[in-house]
């Protein structure tokens, strides 16, 4: 029987999407797990993303996906007047975000969406948070191709994601996760940097954290 592709695994709500967004919310609990299974500091990821929505002018637009649970929603400053677009493959995970935005009295926009074929206009967004995201897709190339083109010029992206060349205790990992079908076939530094450029983006920095990757980038 052929092995369904990642994006369907997530779409059908795989236990690890509870797991995922238990840990990731930035508990301490979560953060030591973070810490032990990634060896990464979780922090980063909320210290990223507060940082860019908080440099954001009023009236920005902000495309989060794949948004999970509401991680990175839970680092939007009070009183942002942002549109902030929570997209996700996952009915499950976009009812989890839609309660966290209750939760936190913030209006948010749902779209269940595929990050290989986004349904927005070109230049639609100054921002896009894709953290804990390529290694998901069956198509990371194509997903940053997406991710780029609804980027307004001087747009930006923060994200990050588990890289294959991140060494043997991290390779272990990705072995695990393909098996049981809630990893792509990821890329390398080298090719995450090629498609970026390739997209059009510019000012790239990866940071390093452990088995994961935090990436900047400007739309030129």
């Amino acid at each position: 029987m052929a092995r369904r592709d990642a994006s369907q695994v997530w779409r059908g709500d795989h236990p690890w999407a509870v797991v995922y967004d238990r840990i990731s919310g930035g508990e301490r609990l979560g953060r030591l797990v973070w810490r032990v299974g990634m060896g990464s500091d979780l922090g980063l990821l909320h210290r990223s993303a507060a940082a860019e929505l908080g440099a954001l002018p009023d009236g920005a637009a902000v495309l989060d996906i794949p948004c999970g649970g509401g991680v990175a929603l839970r680092d939007l400053p009070a009183g942002r007047s942002v549109r902030y677009v929570a997209g996700d493959i996952s009915p499950a995970m976009l009812e989890r975000t839609r309660r966290e935005a209750h939760r936190r009295r913030v209006d948010v926009e749902l779209r269940e969406c595929d990050v290989h074929d986004l349904a927005f206009d070109d230049g639609a967004f100054d921002l896009v948070l894709a953290f804990t995201s390529l290694h998901c897709f069956p198509q990371p190339r194509r997903a940053v191709q997406e991710i780029a083109r609804v980027l307004a010029p001087g747009g930006r992206l923060a994200g990050s994601t588990m890289l294959t060349d991140m060494g043997l205790r991290h390779r272990l990992g990705w072995i695990g996760g393909r098996t049981i079908g809630v990893l792509g076939p990821g890329c390398t530094r080298a090719d995450l940097v090629t498609w970026l450029e390739e997209a059009g983006m510019h000012d790239i920095v990866l940071r390093p954290s452990g088995g994961i990757v935090y990436v900047t980038a400007t739309r030129g």
